[in-house]
């Protein structure tokens, strides 16, 4: 339990100096720069574990968005979206737990073993609520078609690749 924890928060400090040190710094330029918006704490929550409790996913949800938001300043938003996301994929992964109780490889992160099409539904549905909503919070719903609809499409397609960039590079893929 111990090793899994520290796994975890490996991981969430991965995705803090990523998003702190290189998402953060990309300079696309004054005009567009608003369309380059990745969030990576998406993907710690959905690398957490299929088995965890609902209360514990919601708590600590809202504590990796609670520590994002003191490090980027947004005053809640990455707390309010993280526990929603949170609270809503519970109900994504609760008959997960059944597939995955007999893994045999360590290694390997729990939505490999599910297949691809699957992981890819599951990873863009959620990275695309998350953006939706953050979005959409940050701005409070102005100019929707001309800012938060080209952010949302552009900023969801990017964190979709950086995700399944950082799963085959931090995890070792599935060989069915």
């Amino acid at each position: 339990m111990i090793v899994s924890i520290l796994k975890y928060l490996g991981l969430y400090i991965f995705v803090l100096l990523v998003q702190e040190f290189i998402l953060k710094n990309l300079f696309i330029g004054n005009t567009y720069s608003f369309l380059v918006q990745p969030q990576l704490i998406i993907m710690f929550l959905l690398f957490l574990p299929a088995s965890m409790s609902h209360t514990w996913m919601i708590f600590v949800s809202f504590l990796a968005g609670f520590i994002f938001d003191i490090n980027f300043e947004c005053w809640g938003v990455h707390s309010a979206v993280s526990t929603f996301v949170g609270y809503v994929r519970y109900y994504a992964t609760k008959e997960v737990e059944n597939v995955i109780a007999a893994r045999d490889e360590e290694n390997q992160i729990w939505t490999s073993k599910k297949g691809a099409n699957w992981k890819w539904t599951y990873f863009l549905t959620f990275i695309a609520i998350y953006h939706f909503l953050y979005l959409f919070l940050e701005s409070f719903g102005r100019n929707f078609f001309t800012r938060l609809m080209p952010a949302f499409i552009s900023s969801t397609v990017i964190t979709f690749f950086l995700v399944l960039i950082f799963e085959n590079l931090l995890y070792k893929p599935a060989r069915n």
